[in-house]
C-alpha cells in the first residue's frame, strides 16, 4: 500500500479520457491494489477529498472519494467509496459555484491553486463498486461538488478549464480570502 507519486498538470496523461474497466478488472488483485494505494496518497495529504487513477498516472476510470474534515473545510463527515466507470447520468438544478483545488494542478509558487466552480448541486451517477455490481446513486451538496470535479478527471478535464484565469488564486490568495 504505497503512497503513488501524484502527476501534475500540463502531464498530458491528465487530459487522456481514461479507459473504463471491464468486470474482471474491477474485481482483479490489481484493482484492488490500485484502490488501496489510492487510498493512502489520499491519507498522506492533508487537503485531498477525492482522487482519480489517472492522478497517480493510472489512465483507468476509477475514483476514490475520502471525504474526511480538513483545515478548509473542518466540518466535513466521513464519507468513503471507491467508483468504477462513474458517469453522471442525471443533473438537477442550476449550477452553484464551490472552491475547489486539485492536487495536480499547482501554481508557479509549487502550493495548489484555487477557484470558484460552478456544479451542479444535485447529480445521479451510476458506477461499479468493488466487488463489481452496478450501482446508482444521488449525491448533493459536497459530495455531489466532488464527484464531479473527479468524473471531469476521468474524462480528460481539470477544475481550471471551467473557469476564467483571471478567477483562479493562489494558495496565499485562498487563504486569505476564506479566513474573511
Amino acid at each position: 500500500m504505497p503512497v503513488r507519486e501524484i502527476v501534475f498538470a500540463p502531464n498530458k496523461i491528465l487530459r487522456r479520457k481514461s479507459r473504463r474497466l471491464s468486470l474482471l478488472e474491477i474485481t482483479s488483485d490489481e484493482s484492488r491494489s490500485l484502490v488501496s494505494d489510492i487510498y493512502e496518497t489520499l491519507k498522506a495529504g492533508e487537503y485531498g477529498v477525492g482522487m482519480s487513477a489517472v492522478q497517480v498516472g493510472e489512465p483507468l476510470a476509477v475514483i476514490v472519494v475520502m471525504i474526511r474534515p480538513t483545515p478548509n473545510r473542518p466540518n466535513l463527515k466521513h464519507f468513503s467509496r471507491v467508483y468504477f466507470n462513474p458517469k453522471i447520468v442525471e443533473a438537477f438544478g442550476e449550477k452553484e459555484p464551490m472552491w475547489e483545488g486539485c492536487c495536480s494542478v499547482l501554481g508557479a509558487d509549487g502550493k495548489s491553486v484555487y477557484a470558484k466552480v460552478p456544479r451542479y448541486k444535485k447529480i445521479c451517477v451510476e458506477y461499479y463498486d468493488e466487488p463489481a455490481k452496478k450501482k446508482k446513486d444521488t449525491a448533493s451538496g459536497f459530495l455531489a461538488h466532488v464527484l464531479q470535479h473527479e468524473i471531469d478527471h476521468i474524462n480528460g478535464v481539470i477544475f481550471t478549464d471551467l473557469v476564467a484565469a483571471e478567477d483562479i488564486v493562489s494558495w496565499d490568495e485562498y487563504r486569505k480570502i476564506i479566513r474573511r
